[in-house]
C-alpha cells in the first residue's frame, strides 16, 4: 500500500516536471566532481534572483536537489556541479549520465541572497560547490565580497582553471579521520566579526556541526543561513 501511494504521489509530481537535455559532461581528474551542462529550453534564466535548486529524478521514486550555476540566458544552458563521492541514488545516477540524455526536473526550495551589503563567509563541502558559484554569479563583488572554504578529500585535484577563475574559493583538505575541525580551524583564523552574512551548505552533519560552533562563538554577529544536501 505504501509503495502504491508513493508511486501515485510521484506520478503527480512528475506531471509538473520539465525536461532538460544533457549537453556535455566533464569530470575533475582525481576527484568525484562532475560538471553537467543542461539545456533548459522552457526556463526564463533572466528571472533568477535567488540560488535555485532543481529537483531531478535520479531513479524510480528517487529525487535529488542540485544547484544550477554558470547559466547563460542566451543559450538557456546552465551547469550543475555534482559530487559523486558518496553512496546514494544521486551519486549512482550522475556516473551513468551521458550527452544527449533527457532528465526530468522541477523547482525545489531556493536560497535567498544576503539581505545587506558586506563580506560573506561561505562554508561548504564538495557537494555545495555549485551553491556558492550561484551565489557568486548573483551578487556584485563590490557589495558582497566572498570568502568560500570548501572541504575536500586530500586526494582531490582541483582544476587550475577553476582556481584561476574563482580566487574566492579556498580548498581545505581532509581525510577519513580528519574533517570538520579543518574547516573550523580555517574560519577561526578569520575575524568573524567582519562578516555580515554567513552561509553553510553541504551534508546535514557538517551543516549542523558548523552552525552550532558558529552560534556559540561570541565574535559572530552575522545571520547564519544553512542549506543541506544529500547524496
Amino acid at each position: 500500500m505504501v509503495d502504491i501511494i508513493k508511486k501515485a504521489a510521484s506520478g503527480l509530481l512528475e506531471r509538473m516536471f520539465d525536461t532538460a537535455m544533457v549537453v556535455a559532461i566533464r569530470s575533475w581528474p582525481g576527484a568525484d566532481i562532475f560538471e553537467i551542462d543542461l539545456h533548459l529550453p522552457d526556463i526564463d534564466l533572466d528571472s533568477w534572483d535567488s540560488i535555485k535548486r532543481l529537483k531531478c529524478k535520479v531513479d524510480t521514486l528517487e529525487y535529488r536537489d542540485y544547484t544550477p550555476t554558470l547559466w547563460n540566458s542566451e543559450t538557456n544552458i546552465c551547469t550543475m556541479f555534482i559530487d559523486s563521492g558518496h553512496r546514494g541514488a544521486g551519486s549512482r545516477w550522475v556516473r551513468t549520465l551521458k550527452s544527449g540524455d533527457q532528465i526530468l526536473f522541477g523547482a525545489a526550495h531556493a536560497a535567498s541572497l544576503p539581505s545587506q551589503n558586506g563580506p560573506v563567509l561561505c562554508l561548504a563541502d564538495a557537494s555545495a560547490i555549485g551553491h556558492f558559484l550561484a551565489l557568486k554569479q548573483l551578487t556584485d563583488r563590490s557589495e558582497h565580497p566572498l570568502d568560500v572554504a570548501v572541504l575536500v578529500h586530500s586526494d582531490y585535484e582541483i582544476p587550475e582553471i577553476f582556481k584561476e577563475e574563482n580566487p574566492e574559493f579556498h580548498f581545505v583538505e581532509c581525510s577519513e579521520q580528519i574533517g570538520f575541525d579543518r574547516l573550523e580551524q580555517w574560519f577561526l583564523g578569520k575575524n568573524l566579526a567582519d562578516y555580515n552574512s554567513i552561509y553553510i551548505a553541504g551534508n546535514v552533519t557538517l551543516m549542523k556541526t558548523l552552525r552550532a560552533k558558529l552560534k556559540a562563538n561570541p565574535n559572530v554577529r552575522a545571520r547564519i543561513k544553512c542549506y543541506g544536501f544529500w547524496s
